[in-house]
């Protein structure tokens, strides 16, 4: 920053600012999701990016390498993979055919049981220090089904820990395994608030690189409380690059300039609140009413606090210094009040299922 403004001034701090609070939209980020046909890539990649069958999504049954770019963010991308072992894609071809070097992140999916090619694939990534996961899908159909042959057992989540157990028990066996903690996740992509779907979503960004964790973490919606924890720290962390902006264009020597900077820099951060916690007007998540709400109450209270502290007549040392705090303090006060109102259309949204 120093540097920055040694060279350029406050134009070249303001670049540097601007460049730092947003490269996460730059950074390239690959998901490969491996299995063979029919155990539900395509139904999982498009619920992991937000759309419905209705939506323009991942393509079923496709047999060769695809990769799907997430709506809010081009940048992630989630790679259809075949499973190995195919006449196509065989053991001993298969990491140089798939380009496993490419990828940030692997989850190996199966429908019903993993095999012996899904734990040699696993411990092929362990070996490269490759992050990855094993993910049984479909589970949903698989409680229904259990649940029409043995009528008298009603007890889904005794069904749903017997089946973590028996795949755990198996993957104890293999090579895998024997390296470290399998990490094992049961999810239906028809039913992305149940089983593990929110937990793989959290654990993914966990175990993501440092450097890309940011920019997976605000593609992925916020559909549980989890997630908007999550986002929260995140969004929070960065409140002082804009604050920066902010006494960077304090620091312009222009009646009026400060001002408009500052009213530029609060609305962008503002709308990109609404669309991080789901409660934009394009957002599936949450009603829209929310966004309507917030908008009203953030915007009056926020700007209230905000307005009589903005720099008129301050030298612009003074200006600078006094604009990144009411920044600060604004958008501390509006990034508070998206929390609690995603919080609240979270709540109503799992009180409506419940009934």
């Amino acid at each position: 920053m120093k540097a920055a403004w040694k060279t350029g001034g406050v134009e070249g701090y303001r670049r540097l600012l601007e460049r730092k609070r947003d490269e996460w939209e730059n950074i390239p980020v690959n998901v490969a999701v491996i299995g063979n046909t029919g155990v539900g890539k395509s139904s999982f990649i498009n619920a992991i990016r937000g759309l419905t069958a209705d939506d323009e999504g991942a393509e079923v049954g496709v047999v060769e390498i695809r990769s799907y770019p997430h709506p809010y963010n081009r940048m992630l991308m989630f790679w259809d993979l075949p499973g190995v072992g195919t006449d196509e894609f065989p053991r001993e071809t298969y990491l140089s055919e798939v380009g496993v070097d490419r990828y940030d992140f692997f989850l190996l999916l199966t429908a019903d049981r993993f095999t012996e090619n899904d734990t040699w694939l696993g411990d092929e990534l362990r070996k490269r220090n490759k992050k990855y996961f094993f993910v049984r899908t479909n589970i949903g159909v698989e409680i229904s089904d259990t649940k029409k042959a043995h009528p008298s057992s009603d007890d889904e989540e005794a069904m749903i820990e017997q089946i973590r157990q028996y795949t755990a028990d198996y993957l104890r066996q293999s090579p895998c395994a024997s390296r470290g903690d399998v990490q094992i996740f049961l999810i239906d992509s028809y039913e992305p608030n149940k089983f593990d779907f929110v937990k793989l979503k959290k654990q993914i960004i966990i175990d993501f690189p440092t450097q890309k964790r940011s920019a997976l973490m605000r593609a992925l919606q916020s559909t549980s409380e989890e997630m908007i924890m999550l986002k929260m720290a995140d969004l929070r962390s960065r409140i002082w690059m804009s604050a920066a902006l902010s006494a960077a264009g304090g620091a312009i020597p222009f009646p009026g300039a400060s001002l408009a900077i500052d009213y530029t820099i609060i609305t962008h951060e503002a709308k990109s609140y609404f669309r991080q916690l789901g409660l934009d007007s394009e957002s599936t998540v949450m009603p829209i009413r929310c966004m309507l709400l917030l908008g009203a109450a953030a915007a009056e209270e926020g700007f209230k606090v905000y307005l009589p502290l903005l720099p008129v007549v301050f030298s612009s040392v003074i200006a600078g210094s006094m604009s990144y705090w009411a920044t600060y303090a604004t958008l501390k006060l509006i990034l508070d009040k998206c929390e609690n109102l995603a919080l609240t259309a979270i709540e109503d949204i799992a009180d409506r299922l419940e009934s």
